[in-house]
C-alpha cells in the first residue's frame, strides 16, 4: 500500500465543556484555517460516562474534515503534566539530551520511568561571565497520555502528535502575530475548568501557571442566585436577562359607586387594604425574616445584578492571576506584564476584561481574535464556528500550527 504525505493539519482541543477543531493547510509559508468545527458537550452524559461524552463530540466537531489525509495534533491539559525551564552550562548539542534527563532526574516529582519527557532549546543567555541554555522541559505521566489517547480513539481518531494546551496558546500567539519583541506579556485561556496563564517575553516561552478556576464557576453562581439549571444560567450569562415588559398605558381611575359597596361594608379596594393593614399591626418580631441560607436575603438575591452575582466568582480568578503576577515578576525578576491577551469561553465578555484591567491595574487587555488575525480563512460557510466564538478556538489554532509545520 503506497502512503502519500498529508496534506491537510487539524488541531483538536478538547474540553470539559466542548471540542474545537481547526483544519489547516500550508502554501509558501502561509498557514490558512480551511475549517472550523465546534460541538458542545452534553452535560449530563459527561457526568455519566466522560469519555464516551467528549468522543460523541469530537466525531462532531470533526464531521465535515478529512482526517485519514491529515496530521492530527491533540492536546494534554496542562494542569496534567510537569513544565520546567531549566538553565544549563553552555555545551555542545549532541550532549544537551543527556544534561536535560539528568535535569529531569532532579525537578520532576515522578520516577523517570513513569514518565515521557520532551524538551527543546529556548535560547542562550548570559549569567555573569557564562552563556546559559535555557530549555523548556515538558514531562506528562503514560496514563495521562493514555487517558487522552482513549479518547480519540473512541472517536476512531489517531493523534500525529500530542502537545500540551497551554504550550498551544504560545503557538497561536505567534501565527496570529500577537507578539512583539521588548515587552512582557500573559496568554491568559480562560477554560470551562481550570484558567491557563503563560507569560511570554521577547516572543519566547517563560513560564507557565495552571490554576484551579474556570468560566463554569460564573455559571454556578448565576444558577445559585436566580435559582436555576445551569443550561439557563450560561444563556444568562452570555445573553444576559430577557429585559422587563414595559410598564401598561395609564388606565383611568375606576369610580367606586354606592352599588359597588360589599353588604358586608367592605368596598373594591378594601381586602387589599385588609392585609396591608394587619402587616402594619403585626409586632416587628413576628414579621417574617426574608434572610436565607449563610444570611443571604431571598430577595437581594434575587433583586442582584448579574455584575453583582459575579464579583465574587471574579474576585476569585484575580486573586489567582495576581498571585502567579506576584510569583513571575518578584520571585523570578522579571519584567512588570505589560499586556494580556485573553482567550477561551468567558473571555468575550466585557466585564472580565474590565474586571482584570482595573484590579491587575494593567491598561492593556487584548481579546484573542484568530478570526481576524495574519491567517487565512476559508469559504465563510466552512470556518463560521470560528467567527462567531474566536476567543474560544486558540488553543485548537495552535495545535494545527504545530502540525502545519511538519506538512
Amino acid at each position: 500500500m503506497l502512503f502519500s504525505k498529508p496534506k491537510k493539519s487539524i488541531g483538536v482541543d478538547i474540553g470539559s465543556h466542548s471540542v474545537k477543531a481547526v483544519q489547516m493547510s500550508k502554501s509558501g509559508g502561509r498557514l490558512k484555517v480551511e475549517q472550523a468545527g465546534y460541538a458542545k458537550i452534553d452535560r449530563n452524559q459527561f457526568n455519566a460516562d466522560p469519555i464516551g461524552a467528549q468522543a460523541t463530540s469530537l466525531r462532531e466537531a470533526l464531521r465535515t474534515m478529512p482526517i485519514a489525509q491529515s496530521i492530527i495534533t491533540g492536546a494534554l491539559p496542562g494542569q496534567t503534566v510537569v513544565i520546567r525551564y531549566p538553565r544549563l552550562p553552555g555545551m555542545d548539542k549532541a550532549k544537551i539530551a543527556e544534561a536535560v534527563e539528568r535535569e529531569a532526574s532532579q525537578s520532576i516529582p515522578y520516577e523517570l520511568s513513569e514518565v515521557f519527557l520532551d524538551w527543546s532549546l529556548l535560547d542562550t543567555v548570559t549569567e555573569g561571565d557564562k552563556a546559559m541554555l535555557r530549555v523548556l522541559l515538558v514531562a506528562a505521566k503514560h496514563e495521562v497520555i493514555e487517558s487522552r489517547v482513549q479518547i480519540a480513539e473512541a472517536a476512531d481518531v489517531h493523534y500525529s502528535i500530542l502537545g500540551v494546551d497551554s504550550l498551544a496558546l504560545a503557538d497561536a500567539a505567534e501565527v496570529c502575530d500577537l507578539l512583539s519583541v521588548g515587552e512582557s506579556v500573559a496568554l491568559i485561556n480562560l477554560g470551562a475548568a481550570t484558567t491557563s496563564i503563560h507569560f511570554i517575553k521577547d516572543g519566547q516561552s517563560n513560564f507557565i501557571r495552571d490554576v484551579s478556576w474556570g468560566g463554569k464557576e460564573l455559571i454556578q453562581a448565576i444558577a445559585k442566585a436566580r435559582r436555576c439549571d445551569q443550561d439557563e444560567a450560561e444563556k444568562l450569562l452570555f445573553k444576559g436577562e430577557p429585559k422587563a415588559p414595559p410598564p401598561p398605558a395609564h388606565e383611568e381611575a375606576v369610580e367606586v359607586k354606592p352599588e359597588d359597596v360589599s353588604p358586608l361594608g367592605g368596598g373594591l379596594l378594601e381586602p387589599l387594604a385588609d392585609e396591608l393593614g394587619a402587616l402594619d399591626e403585626t409586632p416587628v418580631s413576628s414579621k417574617p425574616s426574608l434572610s436565607g441560607i449563610g444570611g443571604m436575603g431571598i430577595g437581594s438575591d434575587a433583586n442582584r445584578s448579574i455584575t453583582e452575582i459575579l464579583a465574587q466568582p471574579l474576585t476569585r480568578l484575580v486573586t489567582e492571576i495576581r498571585r502567579s503576577f506576584d510569583y513571575y515578576e518578584q520571585q523570578l525578576y522579571e519584567h512588570p506584564v505589560s499586556r494580556l491577551i485573553l482567550s477561551g469561553g468567558v473571555a468575550q465578555l466585557p466585564l472580565v476584561a474590565e474586571t482584570l484591567r482595573e484590579d491587575l491595574d494593567i491598561e492593556r487587555v487584548d481579546l484573542a481574535d484568530p478570526a481576524n488575525s495574519g491567517l487565512g480563512l476559508g469559504a465563510d460557510f466552512s470556518v463560521n464556528a470560528l467567527r462567531e466564538q474566536s476567543p474560544q478556538f486558540m488553543v485548537a489554532v495552535g495545535l494545527a500550527a504545530r502540525g502545519a509545520w511538519e506538512l
